[in-house]
């Protein structure tokens, strides 16, 4: 995907979903990612290719008003962590890093699809899976971690909302006028 490419895919999204609902949605997974795992991340770009070394990548799909799949990519150690603090066991098998790593993208996705309904998107959460092969196209974020990076893949498609999203850009307006 050409630089332009990624630049007119964010545009976009940033267009549909309005830059104030995907802000929201990564501030929100930025503050659960501290309080789930205790690991301190920051938005560090948009548009970098994600990581794939000792990784762990899980998919979501939303169905509703916003569809298509968000694809988390995490480092090990990160979803070892949420292990280690889910069963309180200091040592945990490293076979449990994925279960750990779709339970961390199912609480992450949850809790940043809130976002998407404060803004009158409704929309429901698929059952995590396991990704596997070359990642999906879309707009991915790197979350900069002290663990090594977190990409998030957001390929989700709002096509079909023309009211919701002239409402998300009006409130757009609205917000950056206070």
């Amino acid at each position: 995907m050409t630089d332009d490419e990624i630049d007119e895919m964010v545009s976009r999204m940033s267009e549909i979903l309005g830059t104030d609902v995907i802000d929201g949605f990564l501030a929100v997974v930025v503050r659960y990612l501290r309080t789930t795992v205790g690991v301190e991340a920051v938005v560090a770009a948009i548009g970098e290719p994600a990581s794939t070394t000792q990784t762990i990548a899980v998919a979501l799909d939303f169905q509703g008003d916003v569809r298509g799949p968000v694809t988390w990519v995490f480092p090990r150690p990160i979803a070892l962590e949420l292990v280690r603090r889910l069963m309180s066991d200091p040592d945990p098998d490293p076979e449990t890093a994925t279960d750990g790593a779709t339970e961390l993208a199912n609480i992450l996705t949850g809790r940043a699809s809130e976002v998407l309904e404060k803004y009158g998107f409704k929309c429901e959460i698929g059952v995590p899976r396991v990704h596997v092969g070359a990642l999906p196209g879309g707009v991915t974020v790197r979350m900069s971690t002290p663990n090594g990076p977190i990409d998030i893949v957001l390929s989700m498609s709002a096509a079909e909302l023309a009211p919701f999203a002239e409402r998300s850009r009006r409130s757009s307006r609205t917000n950056a006028g206070k």
